[in-house]
């Protein structure tokens, strides 16, 4: 059994309503795809939380994790005309 808690009013079992954001126990396949179609989130515990990004905004990744500093825009760029 997994736990979800409702987006929208689901229908479970027999005739069992529950309302959005209520919290049930369902199979782990009905879960899976109430999930999967947007109508509930799972209840289970993330591995970690997100991480905020604690760098001075004007930096940028290289994709490679690594800060490049980011080149300002004005009369300092290396814009040909």
């Amino acid at each position: 059994m997994a736990k979800i808690r409702a987006l929208i009013t689901l229908v479970v079992a027999k005739n069992k309503q529950i309302d959005p954001n209520g919290i049930c126990d369902v199979s782990e396949n009905e879960a899976k795809r109430l999930i999967s179609l947007g109508y509930a989130e799972s209840l289970k515990k993330t591995a970690q939380p997100p991480v905020e990004n604690t760098e001075d905004e004007e930096d940028e990744s290289d994709g490679n994790g690594n800060k490049q500093p980011v080149q300002p825009n004005g009369t300092n760029s290396n814009v040909q005309k």
